[in-house]
């Protein structure tokens, strides 16, 4: 069944599913027992009630996990790959459970790199998809942009990732927009802001005084009547996404792959237009490219 098999994005938040026949993707399912969801480890009994008819009409079927999963604080603690790695690194590295009810599973580890300056950056699920991208631009010299709670940066040169860096943009403009002195508005559930107040944060990007200052900016553009209440959260977007591409863009080499099929994905998209950047925008589903790679150098 070279091709097929069930394909796993278990993050903090979400449990995502797939279905693959043939390379065809057959069936899809979400879940949000995410791994901090999940109580006292149950992962296996989760996991079979999301998914566990599809092993048992097709016993043969692979499984194979990314993400939080294989944190220490998921399914079992996967090492971390370092830097440099390419597909043959990682397909070499997947790690093995067993499973009562589903039979063995194949974890993905994530990713470390060490920089000269002694710090440390890691990541578990976003290596999947840069895999996807990877095997589409083959040896080509790009940077991947993975928008979300922990964005991503990945430099990839000669078909591997050599370094990656990650903005802690997505879970700060969570908790500014639901408890602070800036947080008078609403995102709207399919995560769109107000145009023109996500424009005018970009444009506090740049100003003096940094994103500390910034951040109050917000606090007077409603006193003063500049951006309304309401739009706060399209003003903090702009600035945190502003100051992220601002400092990112110093470490990109070569083209940016912006990844995503999102309104986060589009709000990045606005700024790289905005700043004059250009990129290529991956809507198709990467993961599930980077999956299959990884099940064929098996």
């Amino acid at each position: 069944m070279k091709g097929s098999l069930i394909a796993v994005d278990w993050g903090s938040t979400n449990l995502r599913a797939k279905l693959i026949v043939d390379g065809t993707l057959v069936d899809y399912r979400v879940s949000g027992q995410g791994i901090k969801n999940v109580a006292g480890g149950g992962f296996e009994k989760v996991l079979f009630s999301l998914c566990g008819d599809w092993k048992k009409e097709r016993s043969g079927l692979q499984v194979v996990m990314s993400g939080m999963i294989g944190s220490r604080e998921g399914w079992a603690e996967v090492p971390y790959c370092r830097t440099p790695v390419g597909l043959e690194d990682l397909a070499g590295s997947l790690v093995a459970v067993e499973s009562e009810s589903m039979g063995a599973i194949f974890i993905v580890p994530g990713l470390r790199h060490d920089f000269a300056d002694g710090t440390t950056d890691v990541m578990r699920g976003e290596e999947t998809e840069v895999l996807g991208v990877l095997e589409e631009v083959k040896g080509a010299e790009v940077t991947v942009c993975g928008p979300g709670t922990h964005s991503k940066w990945v430099n990839c040169r000669g078909g591997e990732i050599v370094s990656f860096r990650t903005w802690f943009t997505g879970e700060a403009f969570e908790k500014l927009t639901q408890d602070s002195l800036i947080s008078g508005g609403v995102v709207d559930g399919d995560g769109s802001v107000d145009d023109a107040a996500f424009v005018r944060g970009l444009e506090h990007s740049g100003r003096p005084g940094g994103v500390l200052h910034h951040l109050f900016l917000g606090r007077t553009d409603m006193l003063t009547k500049r951006v309304q209440a309401e739009h706060l959260p399209g003003l903090i977007s702009g600035l945190l996404i502003g100051h992220e591409i601002r400092e990112a863009g110093k470490f990109a080499e070569g083209e940016i792959q912006l990844v995503g099929n999102n309104q986060s994905a589009q709000l990045y998209g606005q700024a790289f237009d905005y700043f004059e950047l250009p990129y290529v925008r991956w809507q198709q589903d990467v993961h599930l490219a980077g999956m299959l790679a990884l099940v064929g150098k098996r």
